[in-house]
């Protein structure tokens, strides 16, 4: 993928500028890529915004430092586009190809190789971000703005969007070799995920879970040549792959983007999805395409209640509370024969805004799917018990997906008090909605 040239990211800011000058300030952002944050129910849309999606270019490539200059609507596989043929890639690349480079960097985003570079805001270097009054600041971690560059991570645009990046990247070859091991005692499990994040030459480990007496580990690294590639658009679903073969071979783009073909597990087993897997055009089998599909037919007027709850969630406890965690999940959540998914989180520095110890090891556990809800329980059961034992076991819960807590004690959990200083000093005029308004309340 080539360059964009940088002056041409000037000319796109000065337009931005005056179109934000144009509506007097008051604004909102747009773009046309699919959200990958999941509220469980619809949000209200602003109408006075402005379109971001022009900001979605790779401007440059400096091999010498592995630092990449990109614009923050770019996605990460336009980023995989220009930096695997080079032979490098983020330090951290979320699992979902229309995931955004600036969406990742305010949200929380992860993967299997978070042990060793922490979330996707640990890669960032230096970042333009537009306030809420229509400045641009750049920030990094020692300069005049380096409280804002601390608290970007989870801060979900409610400080700022970040108009463009620099990010660290790492080595990367060409394929990716997949060991999958089966465990059956979730103690053994645990110790041997922990085991595999201190292998020195182990660059991914993740985890699908089933049952107590199904636990499946992942361990998996770059090399430079494989005996063959194994399919996982067309031929092979990734995780059913992963429990027929012990050893599975991928390019390094089908790697990172290894659950963005179904959409974790979200595709149906039925005979037309059969047929689209099969057959369907590269355009219309990927993550954004199934997410605007799934919206489109949950506004139809004839859809009813099905007696499913989503639960798309991402929780962190520490890893002493790893095994308490899991149990609790396995016992108390029917998942309908789908897995869990597991990675191990190990960050440099804490981020302002999001209470997670440096240095620690957490396991982060993950659900992705639709869920039978429980008869005579509330909506969203199952993630109300899981929030509260994430909560008791001292962890901590991504904002991505829906959350119920009360205002109180969501500012609590979340470093309120920072939180609400960085926002007198950036948004003094609380034009952009606030963190509890964008996560929690529903606008």
């Amino acid at each position: 993928m080539s360059l964009s040239n940088p002056v041409e990211y000037e000319k796109r800011k000065a337009a931005l500028l005056a179109g934000i000058a144009a509506l007097g300030g008051q604004f909102s952002l747009r773009k046309r890529t699919s959200s990958n944050l999941f509220r469980y129910a619809p949000r209200q849309k602003r109408s006075r915004s402005l379109d971001l999606s022009g900001f979605n270019h790779v401007l440059n490539l400096d091999t010498a430092n592995r630092i990449l200059d990109v614009e923050g609507l770019a996605t990460f596989e336009s980023i995989a586009d220009t930096t695997l043929p080079r032979g490098f890639a983020p330090l951290i690349t979320p699992e979902l190809k229309h995931i955004t480079l600036g969406g990742a960097t305010v949200g929380i985003g992860i993967e299997s190789n978070c042990h060793l570079h922490g979330f996707v805001h640990d890669s960032l270097v230096e970042a333009e971000v537009l306030l809420g009054d229509g400045r641009i600041v750049t920030c990094t971690a020692d300069n005049e703005h380096a409280d804002l560059f601390r608290a970007l991570g989870n801060s979900y645009g409610s400080l700022g969007y970040v108009l463009r990046a620099k990010i660290r990247l790492m080595r990367a070859m060409p394929f990716v070799h997949l060991r999958t091991t089966t465990h059956r005692n979730p103690e053994a499990f645990l110790d041997a995920m922990r085991a595999a994040t201190e292998q020195s030459d182990v660059d991914f480990v993740e985890a699908l879970m089933y049952d107590p007496d199904r636990l499946m580990l992942t361990v998996a690294r770059y090399v430079e040549q494989v005996p063959h590639v194994d399919d996982i658009l067309r031929k092979n679903v990734f995780y059913k792959l992963l429990a027929e073969k012990p050893d599975v071979y991928l390019t390094a783009k089908d790697y990172l983007f290894r659950y963005d073909p179904e959409w974790f597990w979200n595709l149906p087993e039925s005979l037309p999805y059969r047929l689209l897997r099969r057959y369907a055009p590269s355009s219309m089998r990927h993550s954004g395409f199934y997410k605007r599909f799934m919206d489109f037919e949950n506004s139809l007027p004839w859809k009813g209640d099905d007696g499913r709850d989503f639960l798309i969630q991402d929780w962190e406890v520490p890893w002493d509370r790893a095994g308490e965690m899991l149990r609790f999940a396995l016992d108390n959540v029917d998942l309908d024969g789908v897995p869990w998914l597991a990675v191990a989180i190990r960050t440099p520095r804490a981020p302002s805004l999001y209470p997670i110890r440096p240095e620690t090891l957490y396991f982060n556990l993950g659900c992705y799917c639709k869920v039978k809800r429980p008869v005579g329980r509330e909506d969203q059961h199952y993630t109300r018990i899981l929030d509260a034992k994430c909560f008791e076991l001292g962890g901590v819960k991504m904002l991505y997906s829906s959350t119920f807590l009360g205002e109180e004690e969501f500012w609590r959990r979340y470093n309120g008090d920072t939180y609400h200083r960085l926002k007198a000093k950036y948004d003094p005029g609380s034009r952009l909605k606030d963190l509890y308004q964008k996560c929690v309340r529903l606008f």
